[in-house]
């Protein structure tokens, strides 16, 4: 069932964005859409392998980068590896600087980021924080910490 409603949905979306609706384009939509975890390429790659088993890593990394330029998802730059994000509303995200995890943080109603520079315009702004997840913590894992002024 869900099958069916993600590709009836997907097949709006390929209408709208005038891309071809390819069994690959449509597994990775499938994977993704609706995904909490912000998987990197390699993840939604081994998500998808058993029902396109021919497709490549490269192929995977270039229609989620579709996805992104479309708005489907957010892509999280300036980690070990490109992370997807199935949340496109505006949110923050808690990383842990041990084990990896992403965690979405809902942000205060009338939440606004600080103006940017006079003269630049933003394309995106994102807030971001780190530390040891409360798992990571719990096992006595430690990390780098750095004082936060808020």
């Amino acid at each position: 069932m869900r099958q069916a409603k993600d590709e009836l949905a997907f097949r709006e979306i390929c209408r709208k964005n005038g891309w071809r609706l390819t069994r690959q384009r449509l597994a990775v939509y499938s994977f993704i859409s609706g995904n909490r975890t912000h998987p990197g390429v390699d993840e939604v790659l081994a998500g998808v392998r058993a029902s396109v088993p021919a497709l490549t890593r490269e192929s995977v990394f270039r229609i989620l980068c579709e996805f992104a330029e479309a708005g489907l998802v957010a892509r999280l730059d300036h980690l070990s590896q490109a992370r997807f994000d199935s949340c496109t509303k505006t949110h923050g995200h808690f990383i842990c600087s041990s084990c990896g995890r992403i965690v979405d943080i809902d942000l205060p109603d009338g939440f606004r980021p600080v103006p940017p520079p006079k003269g630049a315009t933003v394309s995106a702004c994102e807030l971001r924080m780190t530390g040891l997840c409360g798992n990571c913590r719990r096992k006595g894992k430690t990390t780098r910490t750095f004082p936060i002024s808020v």
